[in-house]
Order: C-alpha cells, then sequence, then structure tokens
C-alpha cells in the first residue's frame, strides 16, 4: 500500500466513524483473541479476559466497529476523539442489548442447551446483561455456562445440568475449539460463568 493508499483507506475509516457519531452506522463491542493483529495496529480495545496464570497478560479483548452494510470497520484508539464527551463503550454495550436475534434450543442436547451461531455478534451476546437474562429465561436457570470457542460460535447451558448433558457440551465445545475445517476465528478455549444476568467467572480448558 502506497502513502497515497494508506492515506485514503484511513480518510474512509474517519468518515464511516464519523456516520456511527452521528447515528446512521451503529457500533458493538466485538470479541477477540489477545493475538488479533489490531491489538499492535492501535486498535481501540479493552482486555476482557485475561491468562490463568497470569493476570497482566490478556487472552481475550473486546474490539470496538461500526457495522455498515459492506461489513465491520474496526475503531482505533484516535477515535474516541470522534465521540467527544459521549461513552462509546456504553452506546456500543446498549446497541448490543437492542440486537433483535432469537436463540435456538439445540434438539441434541434435548432442547435443554441454546444456540445462536452464524450470527455476526453471536459471540457478543455473552457481554450483554439484556441478551443472558433472555436466556435465563428460556432455559429457567439463573447460573449458566457459556462457549464461545470460535467467531460465529456460542452455546450456552444451565450450570446445573446433569453430569451427561455436561459432558456433551464441554465435547462440543472442545470440537468447535479444535476443528480444522472451521474456518471461523478462535476467541478463546474458555467458559464464561454467567449469575443473573452478569460475568462472574471463567473456567479456563
Amino acid at each position: 500500500m502506497t502513502p497515497e493508499e494508506k492515506e485514503h483507506y484511513l480518510a474512509e475509516i474517519d468518515q464511516v466513524v464519523q456516520k456511527a457519531v452521528d447515528g446512521e452506522y451503529k457500533l458493538y463491542p466485538v470479541l477477540q483473541p489477545a493475538s488479533w493483529p489490531g491489538v499492535k495496529n492501535g486498535a481501540l480495545y479493552n482486555v476482557e479476559v485475561t491468562e490463568d496464570n497470569n493476570k497482566d497478560v490478556p487472552l481475550v479483548v473486546e474490539s470496538y466497529a461500526v457495522e455498515t452494510p459492506d461489513g465491520l470497520v474496526y475503531l482505533g484508539k484516535k477515535h474516541k476523539e470522534f465521540f467527544g464527551n459521549r461513552n462509546l463503550y456504553q452506546e456500543a454495550n446498549d446497541n448490543l442489548d437492542g440486537l433483535e436475534q432469537g436463540f435456538k434450543f439445540e434438539k441434541e442436547f434435548d432442547n435443554k442447551v441454546l444456540s445462536s451461531n452464524g450470527t455476526r455478534f453471536s459471540n457478543e451476546r455473552v457481554l450483554s446483561y439484556t441478551q443472558m437474562r433472555m436466556a435465563h429465561d428460556f432455559l429457567e436457570s439463573e447460573e449458566l455456562y457459556v462457549s464461545i470457542p470460535r467467531r460465529g460460535n456460542i452455546l450456552i447451558i444451565p450450570k446445573d445440568s446433569d453430569k451427561d448433558l455436561l459432558d456433551m457440551f464441554l465435547y462440543v465445545h472442545r470440537h468447535n475449539w479444535n476443528d480444522k475445517t472451521n474456518d471461523n476465528t478462535h476467541i478463546a478455549n474458555i467458559l464464561y460463568y454467567i449469575r443473573s444476568g452478569n460475568r462472574e467467572g471463567i473456567v479456563y480448558l
């Protein structure tokens, strides 16, 4: 990319972010592995999960992107200035709360596990109190485990499920994590522990 091409590319990103500021497009949080190139290239992000044995080392980060008809455009750190005194983090999470995506009961789990696979912000639903509150209501359980091994994969199970169901849940999680035919980006080999809509802990696998 020539300097002129790079300048034009960056200007286009600025224009997209400005449309989010003006309300034409919406801003969302996007989960990424800590190895995501944006971390080293000036992207705006917060650390979401740290390594189990070293709390100073990120494992999962929460980036921020504008949804456009052509895909996602990620914010750089400089784009915080575009929003002035507005809390862009809150705006992104409010937009996530408002997503109209359905949950699906998985027949292979005797309809005792939820999924929401294949949609753009499947994984990010774990970040939303509102979305997790829906999952609690569907599963009639106030404590959940959530699997998000790769982009586009999410499975949710009641924490108090019987051993056979939990074993099957973990088997599917590990399959999704290890599946070499799946081109979707890895996020993390972990489970979120959700209680009453809130992220209360991490199970490292």
